[in-house]
């Protein structure tokens, strides 16, 4: 696929984020890696996650934060994107957002308690702590890129949350399945009484069974079509070719 192909897709990737209870204004970016290793394509500020169309809607920026190609200017978090991307090889995407649940959740010290599936998508969800609104210098993406390791996902304290994708479609998934378990969290803690959680190995073997790459291909594309008929319903598929 050529980057022009992956941008649009990337735009899309962004619709259906807000499709999803993602978006919050104009806030939340997403970052592709860039493939001839000059930096990455970041979503331009001032435009709502919906409001991305095509790949005209990407600046590339370098690892510095220097933008070399694009119109539009650059989310001042930038630096969450740069540091994640140049800590972690495998990943080619990175989201960050202010979903509601998720972003309910970061201000509690507690663990994302199993009471669907959905939380078992995750093999665990640490939480950055940081006294600043904005991450906008490169130890502060430092600092969250350490905290987020090894996993896909970081709540960010009273903030909101950063996730990333060994694709597109990876990224998006967890993005939304992250939101989906919170909001499954957030509502079943205030009925919990005596519920029944499964120990550390039951979760362990239902994750590998869920979190799969044919059932991310199989999500990702169902997002995809859903988000086709929404915009189909309200008029607004003209506007993305």
């Amino acid at each position: 696929m050529v980057l022009e192909e992956q941008l649009d897709q990337l735009a899309i990737a962004c619709r259906v984020l807000e499709m999803e209870g993602h978006g919050d204004m104009t806030l939340g970016h997403l970052s592709l890696r860039d493939p001839e290793g000059r930096g990455f394509w970041l979503k331009r500020n001032a435009r709502g996650l919906g409001e991305i169309l095509t790949h005209k809607d990407f600046v590339l920026v370098s690892f510095d934060g220097e933008k070399l190609v694009g119109e539009g200017g650059l989310h001042s978090e930038w630096p969450i994107h740069s540091e994640i991307l140049r800590l972690r090889p495998d990943v080619q995407v990175v989201a960050h957002t202010h979903p509601f649940y998720a972003s309910v959740l970061s201000a509690f010290d507690t663990e994302l308690l199993p009471f669907t599936l959905d939380a078992d998508y995750f093999d665990a969800l640490p939480c950055h702590s940081d006294d600043v609104a904005l991450l906008k210098t490169k130890d502060d993406g430092i600092a969250l890129a350490r905290t987020l390791g090894a996993h896909f996902a970081v709540l960010m304290a009273n903030h909101g949350v950063t996730f990333c994708g060994t694709s597109i479609a990876h990224a998006v998934c967890v993005g939304v399945f992250l939101e989906k378990a919170a909001r499954t969290h957030v509502q079943g803690m205030q009925i919990r009484a005596d519920a029944g959680f499964p120990d550390a190995e039951i979760r362990e073997r239902r994750r590998h069974q869920i979190m799969t790459s044919v059932h991310v291909e199989h999500s990702w594309h169902y997002f995809v079509r859903k988000l086709q008929r929404v915009e189909q319903v309200n008029g607004l598929a003209g506007l993305y070719s």
